[in-house]
């Protein structure tokens, strides 16, 4: 190939890239036909439709709560249950007590002693403790028998009020209701200490008998009148 044909080659190609680059390929366009899914989620929003009837709020005061919970049907009115007079079904038929006739005094000297009372006196079982510091005396496996529990009372000594590591006395009462015998225990603790860690315990037998029964007075008499 001679120069010529060459140089007519080299022109020709140069002319091909100019036309490419001044009829670029055109862009296809898509048809999206009613039918297509993304017509849906590419349609623009509809306005939201007005209102044909107007809401009278007035008259939907009193339209039942649709969130109400009903009560239930086999719990009875308030006002249709019977008052109770009576005890209850389970609840034992508890004695009359008998009328306080007397104060018999426990202290610590009657540890494992017999104490004799009678039907009506209160039993006062006073103890020295030591309340400001946590301990108190309590009574332990106590059973309602011959005598029940009447009061549980802290007493301060002398200043009036309970100082802090100061002694005081716990004075545990019963009255007994009957005769008989039972054992009266009490434990020295803390509240949140258990029974086996308890410092201290006292113990005495109770032996209640029948109140003296009061001599009737001599009858009276009259002197004889004189003839």
């Amino acid at each position: 190939m001679n120069r010529i044909a060459l140089f007519a080659f080299f022109l020709s190609a140069v002319g091909l890239l100019h036309a490419q680059e001044a009829s670029p390929t055109p862009i296809q366009i898509l048809e999206i036909s009613a039918n297509d899914p993304l017509a849906a989620s590419n349609a623009p929003p509809k306005a939201n439709p007005k209102m044909d009837k107007e809401v009278d709020l007035t008259k939907t005061a009193n339209a039942p709560d649709p969130f109400a919970i009903e009560p239930p049907t086999d719990i009875p009115h308030p006002d249709k249950i019977p008052e109770l007079t009576g005890p209850l079904p389970d609840e034992d038929d508890q004695p009359a007590l008998p009328a306080i006739n007397g104060t018999v005094e426990i202290t610590a000297k009657d540890n494992t002693h017999i104490i004799t009372a009678q039907v009506g006196n209160l039993i006062r079982i006073i103890l020295e403790s030591n309340p400001s510091a946590g301990y108190n005396w309590e009574l332990y496996d106590f059973k309602f028998g011959i005598a029940v529990f009447h009061s549980s009372e802290l007493v301060p000594r002398d200043t009036g009020n309970v100082l802090f590591g100061a002694p005081g006395d716990t004075v545990v009462t019963l009255q007994a209701i009957e005769q008989g015998s039972q054992t009266i225990a009490l434990i020295y603790r803390r509240p949140w200490e258990p029974v086996d860690q308890a410092v201290a315990r006292f113990a005495f037998r109770l032996e209640v008998i029948k109140p003296a029964e009061t001599p009737a007075p001599p009858p009276t008499t009259s002197p004889l009148p004189t003839p």
